[in-house]
């Protein structure tokens, strides 16, 4: 039987990415029905899986100028390969996809991940002209290109209000990709060394410094707790302000990079934490979304501490798995903490609600409809 070929192409997401390889490309190759292909970020060559190649689009820092040649290198590679259905999960590469759908024919789906302009207005990564700049470019090639659209996924429920031209779509939110880790009900010992964690994409909006300020107040009551940072810094500043912020505290352990990690890294350290946090900042572009850490942490049996956030609350305290608590209020971190303590976590466990395969089915459907065409 001939392979329908399917191609996912990124710009700053690693090629093992979490969405694009451990939840689309896996979901894809069990299937035995699909070659893919998965273009990204990778600076090292990857080996194949069954039925999975994966190519590197950029390898480089973030604001380098060969990037803007990517569209033109992404085009070369879709006329070698010539794919039934592309996934592009950037607006950067949507012009590419476009000028490359009208000669190949294939069908198109943008998987849209963030609202680039509302993160742009709302994140502080920049100012001025750059940001104006930004704002009118990233508008004019995702509103111009939806009309060649075959297809949106949403990472998020509330694309749907935010991005309403954009139709038709499924929401496809960033579940936990792995299987459960069962947990018989228990609670945390504070005699015991108590290891925090801080993963993913770091930067100030993520609440980093907010969350290591708190540590160091807590370890002033708890001295044998430790604090893991791992991630990824994409401004080259913060990366300074993370790193003094650390210094001189060897129970704060910092493991950050200019270029994405790998995931079984973040899973690992997941397997080293008690506790994980997040302590979002509350903003239009952060608050309606769910942190993939969330499903990550209640998939895992791990006990999350939250930015005050309602829709987060609601989700964690069923179970319970975790607690909302305000990481500026260092006058009452104690006392809060303590009360977090005294909770005993997953009285009921967490079920497909916060796996990938509850959302794999739509997610193949798709893919099978759009390939069929």
């Amino acid at each position: 039987m001939q392979l329908s070929k399917i191609t996912i192409a990124s710009v700053l997401k690693p090629v093992k990415d979490t969405r694009a390889y451990y939840r689309f490309g896996l979901s894809l190759r069990e299937t035995n029905k699909y070659k893919i292909n998965i273009i990204g970020f990778s600076t090292k060559k990857e080996s194949s899986d069954k039925f999975i190649n994966f190519i590197s689009l950029y390898s480089k820092e973030r604001n380098n100028y060969s990037r803007i040649f990517l569209n033109l290198k992404l085009i070369k590679l879709l006329f070698q390969d010539k794919p039934k259905v592309l996934i592009v999960s950037t607006f950067e590469l949507l012009p590419a996809a476009v000028f490359s759908k009208f000669f190949l024919g294939f069908k198109l789906i943008y998987d849209v991940q963030e609202n680039y302009s509302l993160n742009i207005s709302q994140n502080k990564t920049l100012s001025g002209f750059k940001k104006d700049a930004a704002l009118i470019l990233i508008n004019f090639i995702e509103l111009g290109s939806r009309y060649f659209v075959d297809h949106f996924f949403f990472a998020e429920r509330c694309y749907r209000e935010e991005l309403k031209k954009f139709k038709p779509h499924s929401i496809l939110e960033n579940r936990f990709y792995g299987k459960l880790k069962v947990k018989e009900p228990y609670y945390l010992n504070p005699e015991n060394t108590l290891t925090f964690l801080m993963s993913g994409t770091l930067t100030e909006v993520y609440g980093i410094l907010n969350g290591i300020q708190w540590f160091k107040a807590i370890h002033r009551h708890f001295p044998k707790s430790r604090l893991l940072i791992m991630g990824h810094v994409p401004l080259e500043s913060f990366m300074e302000n993370l790193s003094e912020a650390v210094s001189g505290y060897p129970q704060i352990q910092l493991t950050a990079s200019n270029t994405p990690l790998e995931y079984e890294k973040i899973l690992n350290a997941y397997n080293e934490a008690d506790i994980i946090l997040m302590p979002y900042h509350q903003i239009p572009s952060i608050s309606p979304k769910i942190p993939s850490k969330l499903y990550e942490s209640l998939a895992l049996g791990k006990p999350c501490l939250i930015s005050p956030n309602q829709k987060w609350n609601q989700i964690v305290a069923q179970y319970p798995g975790g607690m909302e608590i305000d990481f500026s209020d260092m006058k009452n971190c104690k006392s809060t903490f303590d009360l977090f303590l005294a909770k005993k976590f997953f009285v009921s466990s967490p079920g497909n609600e916060v796996l990938w395969s509850s959302q794999e089915t739509e997610f193949l459907e798709v893919i099978e409809r759009l390939s069929c065409k």
